[in-house]
Order: C-alpha cells, then sequence, then structure tokens
C-alpha cells in the first residue's frame, strides 16, 4: 500500500503544477493596467492566481518589505523608514503622467507653477483671484502614502505646503470623480490620455497632449520592487508587468531615453 501512495504522489508532482497564488499591492494610478496583465499572467501560467489591491506607493513599499505581499507597486523609491533596510529588487513598469484638473466650471484653463503653488497652499482661496469665476477654491490632494502626491510635492509645490484645509481623496479614480463632481474643485490625476468632463489645467504655457506622454515633465514612475529572496515565479510575474506590449493602451509611456 506503501509504494503505491508513493507511485501517485510521485505522478502527481510530475504531472501537475502546483497553484501559486501571488500578491501585489500599491500605487492605484496604474491599476487597470495591472489588472489586464495580471489577468493574462493567470491565461499564461495557468494555475497561478494573483491577487491585486491599492494602498499607496508607501503601503506597496512597507507591505513586500515586511513579506505580507509578493510584489509592491510605488511611484516613489525605497526609503528606509519604509523598506526597513530589506534588499528589494526592481523594475520599472514605464511612465504616467501627472496632470492638473480642475472642476469645468472654474473659468480657467491654464495656471503658472505660482499660480498652483498658491491655489495648493491656501493662499488663493477663490478662481476670482486667478482669472476665473467667483467660486471658493476647493484642493483635493491623495494620502501621504501617495507617489502623486510626493511628485506634485517635488515638482511643483517644492517648499510650499498643502493646504490644511485639502480634501484627501484616496484613489486616482476617486479624485477624477471627486473633482468632476464638486464645483470649484483642483486636483491631480495620473493620466497618460486627457481625461474627460474636467477642465485639463495646462501649466504655464504647455498644455497635454497625449502624445507628449514620454516628455511631459511631471510624471510618476510605477515601479515593481519585490524581495531579492523571492521565489522565481515572483520575479517572472514582474518582468511580465513590466513588459506588455499593451502598456501605452493604458497610459503608461516608455521611459525617456
Amino acid at each position: 500500500m506503501g509504494w503505491v501512495l508513493a507511485l501517485f504522489c510521485w505522478c502527481s508532482g510530475a504531472w501537475l503544477t502546483p497553484s501559486r497564488h501571488l500578491t501585489v499591492a500599491g500605487a492605484t494610478g496604474s491599476l487597470a493596467y495591472l489588472r489586464r496583465a495580471a489577468a493574462d499572467f493567470e491565461k499564461t501560467y495557468p494555475p497561478n492566481t494573483v491577487a491585486l489591491s491599492g494602498g499607496g506607493s508607501i503601503a506597496g513599499l512597507v507591505e513586500v518589505s515586511l513579506g505580507r505581499v509578493d510584489i509592491g507597486i510605488s511611484d516613489v523609491a525605497p526609503q528606509r523608514q519604509w523598506t526597513r533596510g530589506v534588499d528589494l529588487s526592481s523594475l520599472a513598469l514605464g511612465r504616467i503622467p501627472l496632470l492638473i484638473i480642475a472642476h469645468p466650471g472654474v473659468g480657467v484653463s491654464s495656471l503658472s507653477t505660482a499660480t498652483i503653488r498658491a491655489l495648493y497652499s491656501g493662499q488663493v482661496t477663490s478662481w476670482a483671484q486667478v482669472g476665473g469665476r467667483p467660486d471658493p477654491v476647493v484642493v483635493m490632494t491623495r494620502p501621504l502614502s501617495s507617489g502623486a502626491r510626493q511628485v506634485l510635492q517635488a515638482k511643483l509645490l517644492g517648499d510650499r505646503p498643502m493646504s490644511p484645509d485639502a480634501v484627501v481623496v484616496l484613489s486616482n479614480g476617486a479624485m477624477l470623480a471627486a473633482v468632476q463632481e464638486t464645483p470649484g474643485a483642483i486636483g491631480f490625476v495620473e493620466s497618460g490620455i486627457v481625461p474627460s468632463r474636467v477642465a485639463l489645467m495646462a501649466v504655464g504655457v504647455t498644455q497635454f497632449h497625449s502624445q507628449d506622454g514620454a516628455t511631459w515633465p511631471y510624471a510618476v514612475t510605477p515601479t515593481a520592487y519585490w524581495k531579492k529572496s523571492s521565489s522565481v515565479w515572483v520575479r517572472l510575474l514582474a518582468e511580465f508587468l513590466a513588459t506588455r506590449p499593451y502598456r501605452r493602451a493604458f497610459g503608461l509611456y516608455p521611459r525617456a531615453s
């Protein structure tokens, strides 16, 4: 009886591939692309499964460093306070333009960098102060864990602090919906296409067009991070996510050389 059981186990190992459940968490700006790529990975390498969740860039780095997920997606580079010094491998998925948007009724189509800083710091409280309609400015931002927020701070706001009255919106999609629905709102989204039903702000004299995605100066770079000690399947998933030919259709541009 023992040899029959042993033979059965050997045959099972030889002919059946064990199922692996892989987990990915972090930045939300590329979630639509990741859902498509994860589904294709499951079809290409059955019976593996991939679970996705958001939480923001810093959360992705924290979770992968603690071993709670296999891959963390982050728009910002790791820092020791998030990774606790854990050695991580990485692959960039591409770059996604960071766009300044506002409610379509604000009456303004372009903003200087100085005006963006004044709006986001709360110094300007009415759109009339910058040539728009007499509506109060409603500043919308993302959580501190958001890589998009950190890029906004570094590239546009500089040392100017965010308004203490800013409304925190949890995800990229939620930001777009909130700005569409809130009179006087200003916000920012990660998008490789011109978003609809909002006012897309030119920065200075430069207006974003979809074909400018690879060179637009304000962008996030979603990157897959995983522990160097991870299995070959984790590395394979990261490489799969970083190389799909349809990334451009989801607003992920190749990084400018």
